[in-house]
């Protein structure tokens, strides 16, 4: 059987396609208690050109546990240093004044969102990200506008991307890896009941909260689909993309299904299954669908057989979310997670 090395590298070409956010491995996560020394001018709101993305809402509160609904505004924050920065926006830590509550600021300027012509996509992405309300699912508190810029007030989770994890310590133990998954594949199975495929699952879209809990981010490329309905729309990171996708075939949320299965290869292994120097060269071997494992790395049968029977090129012979939190590599590491370090 042939033998392919494994790179942990990361190529320079692998990008998201979602509107909205793209990759920026040069960024950390600072503690929620700290970082607030370089705050802003305040900027006071005023109308908007675009429209407001969710229908017979004006006001927000910040965080769960805040009653009072109020329109929200810039001056209402310290601004802390800046987690992220994508094509069409940053992202900051801060801190709102009258509550003390942390959550993460991602300010996308206007004239970008309509130059590219993402409103929809824009509104899109608030809506659903709104309606979502899973543990495994990062929760978007509110939402404001100013002159120049619009504003999203998201959940934020003080250990920061899974894709910083495996850059800087490499590939997790199964323990570790198997709730991870436990964990994506109950938040994608709540979203797919609702009809909603999220299209960009990766470890730069999974954030890192408090005992080893993470949450799936970034909705930009999240879609409503009732059953039945079927996509054609190119759009995810590289990597994870599907066969059906790439080969332009109609798909449905078995998409999301197959990303999960290259998710659980990269956390055990450190890199994508399918990963090559070129795109071109990994769209090839991912229509191909050969997975090939480290002969020198100790990993499971059982994680294998999981893996092989998640990427498989026919959508309807997946894995479902609920067998593959029913599988038995998942029984086996289960009784494990609660001696996990916290």
């Amino acid at each position: 059987m042939e033998n392919e090395d494994v790179q942990h590298a990361r190529k320079p070409w692998r990008i998201t396609r979602s509107p909205l956010h793209n990759r920026n491995i040069g960024t950390l996560i600072p503690s929620p208690k700290n970082n607030f020394k370089n705050r802003r001018n305040p900027t006071s709101v005023r109308g908007t050109k675009i429209p407001s993305p969710l229908r017979n809402r004006t006001k927000d509160s910040v965080g769960p546990s805040h009653a009072q609904k109020k329109t929200l505004r810039l001056d209402d924050f310290e601004i802390g240093k800046k987690l992220g920065k994508g094509k069409f926006g940053k992202v900051y830590c801060v801190r709102h004044k009258e509550t003390g509550f942390i959550c993460a600021l991602k300010a996308m300027d206007k004239s970008e969102i309509v130059h590219y012509n993402l409103q929809k996509q824009f509104r899109r992405e608030v809506e659903i990200q709104t309606s979502l309300n899973h543990t495994n699912l990062t929760r978007l508190y509110g939402y404001f506008a100013d002159e120049k810029r619009v504003y999203l007030l998201m959940e934020y989770l003080v250990n920061g991307e899974l894709y910083k994890l495996l850059q800087y310590n490499g590939p997790v133990s199964e323990t570790l890896a198997s709730y991870y998954v436990y964990q994506i594949a109950d938040g994608l199975l709540y979203m797919h009941r609702k009809h909603i495929i999220h299209r960009d699952i990766k470890p730069e879209n999974i954030l890192i909260g408090f005992d080893n809990v993470v949450k799936l981010t970034d909705f930009g490329w999240s879609i409503i689909s009732p059953k039945g309905i079927k996509r054609k729309t190119l759009c995810g990171t590289i990597d994870y993309l599907s066969p059906e996708i790439i080969t332009s075939r109609e798909y449905d949320d078995t998409v999301d299904v197959w990303a999960l299965g290259v998710l659980i290869y990269e956390l055990i292994i450190g890199a994508p299954p399918f990963e090559e120097e070129s795109k071109e060269m990994t769209y090839k071997r991912i229509v191909r669908g050969t997975v090939f494992f480290p002969t020198d790395n100790h990993i499971s049968e059982p994680v294998k057989d999981l893996i092989r029977r998640i990427l498989v090129q026919d959508p309807k012979k997946r894995l479902s979310l609920q067998a593959i939190k029913e599988h038995p590599w998942i029984r086996m590491n289960r009784a494990s997670w609660q001696h996990l370090p916290k």
